[in-house]
């Protein structure tokens, strides 16, 4: 009987002709072994980040050889892919490996175990573990025999032509082609994409700041709506119960948050055979692109242009438009309206582009095709029917952490400098955007060459942030050379131009219209500053960069007087100017933004970020931070900016009010925060969604006056959840009334408030806590700090998941308190026994008016008539009240009820009640 071969030894004796014909294309085997399990995760991404590719390939060799199975691995992995390479490797198989089928890639455990590398040259690479994002993952059921779509093409010509043409998308999309050169290790895009969150519809244009809006949205989102999050690879796939895959696809995001990543990633991963396998071929096409194409066109023209790998197989392809994936990048900036002319139906017929794109996205052209459209919300978004609308959501927690590590390559610096950020919530709250990411890195890394702060001071603000970020890349303080000032406020004055006119791209004509022609500007402003697309148009590296440069520039051409300033704080928080005013000069900003102003009316909502980078700017000024750009300003200038921000407290809520609060955070001026502070007796954030950057914003300003009591804090309906609470914590002892219902919140957050109310600086007298999952623990722990408390008159407990255990101590703490005159428990899942608890302590204590059961309150049923009434109108309530099961808990304790025993009054508006509900919920009485 021969003896079984020696497959280690084979790949050694055989090295170099395979480290020649593999070292090509290195990335369909690595993701082979990786999906087979071979490779363990940390060895797949390691190799993928080792460069030249000759060295994967020396490492995967190597690894090869330790043991049979790696070996045997390795050689299943080249007999399936033997396609991807040269005749001579083919031949060779046959020779040394000779099976007659391709193997399958072996079955998945349901827990696999990543096997652990041995070999001293791959721990090298490897280094610490740590985090990293998972690939993507393959459909349930797909083996990697059927992943090869090019192999479905049913000529030879069409085969040879579509494997000439991922060969070629697999060299030009392994790296990120975005605008930002970010550490190598942040940049292949196997590692960094961003999980996508389904949506019922499309999403209406922001009416405010994009990111700004999305960090408020996204909170929500990730908290009310996890289990919908959906992979990039199961983009065209039917998730349940559907069992149709969806055709047609829409893909927003904010500008920034990845979406041509997305569409990248999605042709690398057909490409590489990972992912997207049902079409034998993916096209893409960029709206920025098309916008410059002349009319008419036709789609083969297109094709040929952009694929030219395809051209001479395009009548074939076409004619199979059900085998295609067809992308469509950037529907947002397609400059052509959509809704009149008439849309294209031949690949051949020559037409308008817009004819073209709307032919694709309508399905007249290439019928059956399946298409992905990406964008901005937008209204051509929402005009069109898709079949599927998802959001992408941008990094999570563990996707920062893991970007931070690849970025710097230190565990030590990494972790130090994602810790600083962590304390500083004001810096934190855009980290889901990875650009900023890029920019944090870039500012922060000076602070901590290791891993310790050894350079004193990082910035705390992110007007700071932004302001190290500038001089990271000038490679200089402020005291700038003459013709790099004038670079710096021609660009800022370009940046405050085009923000007031809400526009972001730019041709090189309109560049120089602003004073400067974009071949001087020097190579350490491209790609970090600002950016050159491929179709020659210009932009910002990210609008946080413009609106930050706007900012600078209008402090620095500012007239510190309070006639110009307060009059352009006015323009920027009301969206005009008062059209009798004259400005001091005609060289003043307040001047030359009339100018600027002409054909535009900017809106508030806009301009949120900008205003806190002036604010925050304004402190930079007048401490003399912007030498060599600017002079620095007096400490008089705080009268009128106070004075500004205190009339402006007086008079608005919600929104706005959180505005006025991140900017006094930016300005971080203590007489200033003072002023403001003693004006917030009300503070009315109801229904407006709080991330936790906008509670330390909320705890900075409200902490600067400690011994005023807060009247009122409702924040009820904001969903802080408890990263939220927590930055609040420290001010809630202070507040008279205080509002935290349908917060997201838990038995951690009984915890807390029992301690605010043992404190003997409590000054609550109302605290409401409805629509929290507080449970039984947390009410037990609320009685106990009862027994201590000597100023809570009323509290509010419905549909807190109390149960009859969480009344087990109520009875004897109760009795010990002495101020309180109201408890309202209604809508929690209590037994008979439970509610005779209640009934005792109501006899015990007739000064406490216990409110346990609907029928017991007219006002209160009247109270959830109203509320049905509240939550029908507003989709973001909605979400809060599913998020706790209130609906269902509250219509549970009114089917449960023997209204026989209520008045006929209370008995109609339960019945009534409890219809509204029921239709809610879609049930049958």
């Amino acid at each position: 009987m021969p003896a079984p071969p020696d497959y280690p030894q084979l790949i050694r004796q055989h090295q170099q002709p395979l480290l020649h014909w593999i070292q090509w294309s290195p990335e369909p085997l690595l993701r082979w072994l990786h999906d087979a399990e071979a490779l363990s995760q940390d060895e797949y991404f390691a190799l993928l980040e080792t460069v030249p590719p000759v060295n994967q390939v020396i490492a995967l060799l190597e690894w090869a050889t330790q043991g049979a199975e790696r070996s045997q691995h390795f050689l299943e992995a080249l007999q399936e892919l033997q396609e991807e390479y040269s005749p001579e490797l083919q031949r060779w198989l046959q020779e040394k490996y000779p099976d007659k089928q391709r193997p399958q890639c072996p079955v998945k455990p349901d827990k696999p175990t990543p096997p652990k590398s041995q070999h001293k040259f791959l721990q090298k690479i490897l280094g610490k573990k740590a985090k990293k994002y998972a690939p993507t993952p393959e459909l349930s059921g797909g083996v990697h025999t059927e992943n090869m779509s090019f192999r479905k093409a049913p000529t030879a010509q069409l085969k040879a032509a579509l494997q000439r043409y991922r060969a070629s998308l697999l060299k030009h999309m392994k790296q990120l082609c975005t605008n930002v050169n970010d550490a190598r290790t942040c940049a292949h895009i196997e590692i960094r994409y961003t999980p996508l969150q389904l949506l019922d519809g499309p999403t209406d244009p922001p009416t405010g700041h994009e990111h700004l809006a999305l960090a408020t949205h996204r909170s929500r989102l990730l908290t009310l709506h996890a289990p919908r999050q959906v992979s990039l690879c199961h983009l065209l796939a039917p998730l349940p119960p559907k069992t149709q895959r969806p055709r047609r696809v829409a893909l927003s995001g904010a500008a920034g948050m990845g979406k041509s990543v997305a569409v990248q990633k999605i042709l690398h991963d057909w490409a590489l055979g990972a992912a997207f396998q049902g079409p034998i071929c993916a096209l893409d096409f960029s709206c920025r692109e098309l916008n410059q194409v002349p009319s008419p066109v036709t789609l083969e023209g297109l094709i040929s242009t952009k694929r030219p790998q395809l051209q001479d197989v395009l009548p074939e392809l076409l004619a199979r438009p059900r085998d295609l994936l067809i992308l469509l990048d950037g529907l947002d900036e397609f400059r052509h309206p959509l809704d009149d002319g008439t849309p294209s139906h031949w690949p051949n017929c020559p037409a308008h582009v817009k004819d073209v794109m709307r032919g694709l996205i309508n399905g007249t052209l290439l019928p059956g095709a399946s298409i992905v459209v990406t964008s901005r919300p937008c209204l051509a978004l929402s005009r069109t029917s898709f079949d599927r609308h998802l959001l992408i959501l941008g990094f999570q927690e563990d996707q920062v952490d893991d970007y931070f590590r690849r970025f710097f390559q230190d565990a030590k610096r990494a972790a130090a400098v994602r810790s600083y950020i962590s304390g500083h919530q004001g810096l934190a709250g855009l980290c889901f955007i990875p650009l900023y990411c890029f920019i944090l890195c870039t500012a922060l890394g000076e602070f901590f060459p290791t891993g310790e702060v050894t350079v004193p001071s990082p910035p705390t603000t992110i007007t700071g942030l932004y302001c190290c970020y500038l001089v990271t890349i000038l490679g200089q303080s402020w005291s700038l050379e003459p013709g790099i000032r004038q670079l710096v406020l021609s660009l800022g004055r370009l940046a405050y131009a085009t923000l007031l006119a809400g526009k972001f791209l730019f041709t090189p004509d309109e560049l120089q219209e602003f004073g400067f022609d974009p071949q001087d500007l020097p190579s350490n402003f491209f790609n970090s500053v600002f950016y050159r697309e491929e179709n020659k148009h210009y932009c910002f590296f990210h609008l946080t960069v413009q609106e930050f440069l706007a900012a600078l520039y209008c402090m620095a051409t500012l007239d510190p007087s309070a006639e110009e300033l307060t009059p352009c704080l006015d323009l920027w928080w009301y969206g005009h100017l008062d059209s009798s005013l004259t400005p001091p000069d005609q060289s003043s900003l307040l001047s030359s933004t009339k100018q600027l102003l002409k054909d535009h009316q900017p809106q508030w909502d806009y301009l949120q970020m900008f205003t806190r980078f002036f604010m925050g700017l304004l402190t930079s000024r007048m401490e003399g931070k912007l030498e060599g750009l600017a002079g620095s300003f007096s400490r008089d200038i705080l009268g009128p900016v106070a004075e500004w921000l205190v009339q402006k407290i007086r008079g608005d809520t919600e929104r706005r009010l959180l505005s006025l609060l991140h900017c006094v955070a930016e300005l971080r001026q203590e007489e200033v925060t003072g002023q403001v502070a003693h004006e917030l007796k009300d503070v009315n954030l109801f229904k407006v969604t709080l991330n936790p950057a906008d509670c330390a914003a909320l705890a900075y300003v409200l902490g600067a006056s400690e011994s005023k009591p807060v009247k009122n804090l409702n924040l009820s309906y904001s969903n802080i959840g408890m990263a939220g609470l927590h930055q609040i914590q420290g001010l809630l002892h202070r507040c008279e009334t205080l509002q935290l219902r349908y917060n997201s919140l838990d038995q951690e957050a009984a915890a807390i408030e029992a301690e605010v109310l043992r404190s003997p600086q409590c000054q609550v007298k109302r605290l409401l806590m409805c629509g929290n999952c507080l449970g039984p623990a947390g009410a037990r722990q609320l009685w106990e700090a009862l027994r201590e408390n000597h100023t809570l008159e009323e509290l509010y407990l419905d549909i807190t998941g109390i149960t009859d255990s969480g009344l087990d101590n109520m009875l004897s703490c109760l009795l010990a308190n002495s101020t309180l005159r109201l408890l309202t428990i209604v809508g929690n899942r209590l037994s008979e026994a439970g509610q005779r608890m209640l009934l005792e302590l109501s006899h015990q204590k007739p000064a406490l008016k216990v409110i346990s059961t609907f029928d017991s309150d007219m006002g209160l049923l009247q109270a959830y008539l109203d509320w049905v009434e509240e939550i029908k109108a507003d989709p973001d309530q909605m979400d809060s009240v599913k998020n706790v099961d209130a609906l269902r808990c509250i219509l549970s304790v009114l089917r449960d009820l023997d209204d026989a025993k209520a008045r006929p009054e209370a008995r109609a508006r339960i019945g009534k009640l409890r219809r509204e509900i029921t239709t809610l919920l879609g049930e049958k009485e």
